[in-house]
């Protein structure tokens, strides 16, 4: 499946910390209307932790919900488990692997509720799945020993983990035209250490095994990251999409720009997490955030990286944490601009000249004093926001897919 030119609309990273779903659909049905994700809620009910969530139904696995404690067993009757496991496998049996209410409520009425949107539908859908290097390296065997260290049971890892993402792609791809699923891996923050002895090929093929089961069901796969990491090894796996903490690790991911290049110029897209969950950080406006995104951007301008590519092929995130502290922020540009074009109930072309953008029409012109008018700071990437089919700047598949944005 090719990527769309994003051009940086807004989504979430899928963990909440509240305990009502359905209100919290609403909100974020409200305010990420291009590509809403559904909700992991871990603090409503503890299945729904990112290591046991995906562990339903799994061979060998012991879930104890009133001790809160999730292991493997290595034992003799796990022979007739993995048994069953491979063969469904085989027969490709994708319902085997589904992903009950009991540990996903947020999945579920998410996708109940898509459809009573009308009109107001995405064209776009987000949902995430534990990544199997992560899985494998933090749950362990009765004898507390990683699964990755368990040539059986870290297989049942990697497969379990792709086929609990191909279930998810499949079923959000019945409610939407477009799905994107985000392999969650932040053990790959300890890859390389003395801690991790994971040989780097092994890594590569258990996230590849993942990917390769989302496109089967013609979804985009994606991967998110919250920390420092060996980003090659990232960017030479088939990911379609990279998150990673464009806030407080972007110079970690600098420091492989002939890796990025090449996964820019595959057509790969960057989810710039560039708004901060942390309180501490509440006090950031849009216009700052946009000033951090702008800034980064020109750091790997000027390494080579092509700007224009940075930014069509671009999501803008935030870090998994209250949904209250994000709202606000993480529209950024989008929900501004787009206000000002709507009053004005008009879309204007534009098109690149160098580093500077300028309107093909006046209504941008019209737009920009709406903008300046309300303070509202108009940075280049809000300009590209806009960018519609026929610019140059969008190809033809984006065309017949439709522009995330301009709805």
């Amino acid at each position: 499946m090719k990527c769309p030119a994003f051009a940086a609309i807004p989504t979430v990273v899928g963990s909440f910390p509240h305990t009502e779903p359905l209100r919290l659909l609403d909100r974020i049905f409200t305010h990420f209307p291009d590509m809403p994700a559904w909700p992991q809620l871990p603090v409503r009910d503890w299945l729904e932790s990112m290591y046991v969530q995906y562990s339903e139904g799994l061979p060998g696995a012991v879930v104890d919900r009133a001790a809160q404690t999730i292991y493997f067993r290595s034992d003799e009757a796990l022979a007739g488990e993995l048994e069953a496991f491979y063969q469904a496998l085989v027969d490709e049996d994708v319902e085997r692997f589904a992903i009950s209410p009991e540990y996903a409520l947020g999945l579920h009425l998410f996708l109940e509720s898509i459809p009573r949107l009308g009109g107001q539908q995405p064209k776009w859908v987000k949902g995430q799945v534990t990544g199997p290097f992560s899985f494998a390296m933090t749950v362990t065997d009765e004898n507390k020993r990683s699964l990755a260290y368990n040539p059986e049971l870290y297989e049942v890892a990697v497969q379990g983990m792709a086929m609990k993402a191909r279930w998810m792609a499949r079923r959000l791809r019945e409610v939407a035209e477009n799905a994107l699923v985000v392999l969650d891996e932040p053990y790959l923050c300890a890859f390389g250490s003395a801690f991790v002895n994971v040989p780097r090929n092994d890594v590569v093929a258990a996230i590849d095994a993942g990917v390769a089961a989302i496109h089967k069901e013609g979804a985009l796969a994606g991967l998110h990251c919250c920390g420092n990491t060996d980003w090659s090894l990232v960017f030479s796996t088939d990911l379609d999409v990279v998150n990673f903490d464009a806030y407080e690790y972007f110079q970690g991911l600098s420091l492989y720009p002939a890796e990025l290049s090449s996964f820019l110029q595959k057509g790969g897209v960057l989810s710039w997490g560039i708004v901060p969950a942390s309180r501490a950080n509440g006090n950031l406006n849009p216009h700052t955030l946009l000033d951090a995104l702008d800034e980064r951007v020109e750091q790997l301008a000027a390494k080579g990286m092509d700007r224009g590519a940075l930014y069509r092929q671009a999501l803008v995130t935030r870090h998994p944490g209250s949904l209250e502290s994000i709202v606000a922020r993480v529209q950024l540009f989008a929900f501004e601009l787009r206000l000002a074009a709507d009053r004005r109930g008009r879309r204007c072309l534009l098109h690149r000249s160098g580093r500077r953008f300028r309107p093909k029409c006046a209504g941008i012109q019209c737009i920009h004093q709406d903008l300046v008018a309300a303070r509202v700071q108009f940075p280049k990437i809000a300009e590209i926001r806009r960018t519609a089919v026929g610019s140059g700047m969008l190809d033809d598949g984006a065309e017949r897919n439709g522009h995330p944005g301009d709805r």
